[in-house]
């Protein structure tokens, strides 16, 4: 996945607050699967493709998976964020209430990482994101589950 430079294989960690007030914590987390979706109001392909996220998300969650949408936009533009992410049903909260481990700087957009039930960063790539839709996801996270 794009953008995301650190060590695949890692225990990477990611403390933030939720839009609704709530902590986040990846390490709470462990023995579900976890994709992480960078992005941002200002993305167009990311617009493009949360319905289709949450859509897989919405199929996949009793199978032990959990998406954290991270917002990169400044936090100028939180009722943004807070409007674009209300028909959702995954976490979402703002980048700048996060806190990253065994992450490197988040460079490109869009960008996601895949963590296993373990915890551990299992999958990024930075230079090629396949559209997220169900077959890029069925590819990704699949096996995971």
């Amino acid at each position: 996945m794009r953008g995301v430079a650190g060590a695949e294989g890692s225990a990477a960690s990611i403390t933030a607050t939720m839009l609704d007030g709530r902590p986040f914590a990846s390490e709470q987390l462990k023995g579900k699967v976890l994709l992480v979706n960078f992005r941002a109001t200002w993305c167009g392909p990311r617009r493009e493709e949360v319905p289709a996220l949450d859509a897989w998300y919405r199929a996949h969650r009793d199978q032990g998976l959990e998406v954290l949408a991270l917002s990169v936009d400044e936090r100028t533009v939180e009722a943004k964020v807070r409007e674009a992410a209300r028909p959702y049903s995954f976490r979402v909260a703002m980048m700048t209430t996060a806190k990253l481990s065994g992450f490197g700087r988040i460079w490109r957009m869009p960008v996601s990482a895949e963590f296993d039930r373990e915890g551990r960063l299992v999958k990024q790539d930075w230079f090629i994101q396949p559209k997220l839709d169900a077959a890029a996801l069925d590819a990704a996270m699949k096996p995971l589950l």
